[in-house]
């Protein structure tokens, strides 16, 4: 896996970030203020996760949109069953009291599905760009072919569309060709 760069909201009370470090993760730490995190999530080319806590109060709602607006990488909660939490807007939740060695692996695998969605991602803008250069090429074709219709009655009486065929079979230019 490539060097992951983590983004930290909040005080590390707790001391996850030098243990992230220990385990080869780059962290950049933000104070919790929508301000300060748009400045790195803007700043920073891409973050590999961004990480927050509910160690004395759960991350203001506004916050996470803005992290989830601004960022593609997973969302993650250390939480404290003792604060109230929205669990469902983060990717990850890892419980109170998890060893480190656990906590780090589930975070690797976040991360490890984050770049598969975003790899899937890319791949599907791509099809679909192609698929939309395609569907321009057919709609032109379609209408040049609206443009020069084919004429049902000339096939029917065998005129290709040549100089020669211009007249009808009753014309009497025709009919010197027969006499």
């Amino acid at each position: 896996m490539a060097t992951s760069t983590i983004l930290h909201v909040g005080n590390d009370t707790c001391q996850r970030i030098p243990v992230m470090q220990r385990a080869g993760f780059i962290v950049v730490q933000s104070p919790e203020s929508i301000s300060a995190i748009r400045g790195v999530l803007l700043g920073q080319q891409a973050l590999s996760a961004v990480i927050f806590h509910s160690d004395y109060s759960a991350p203001a709602e506004p916050i996470l949109r803005e992290s989830r607006r601004l960022s593609a990488a997973p969302l993650v909660l250390f939480q404290n069953p003792t604060i109230t939490c929205i669990e469902e807007s983060f990717d990850l939740v890892i419980p109170v009291l998890t060893p480190p060695a656990i906590w780090l692996k589930k975070l690797k695998e976040v991360i490890e599905v984050s770049r598969d969605i975003c790899e899937q991602s890319r791949l599907l803008r791509k099809d679909c760009a192609a698929l939309r250069f395609e569907s321009r090429a057919l709609r032109a074709a379609s209408a040049r072919n609206r443009q020069l219709p084919i004429n049902p009655d000339a096939l029917w009486h065998g005129e290709t569309g040549d100089a020669a065929d211009a007249q009808s079979p009753g014309d009497p230019g025709k009919q010197d060709a027969k006499d």
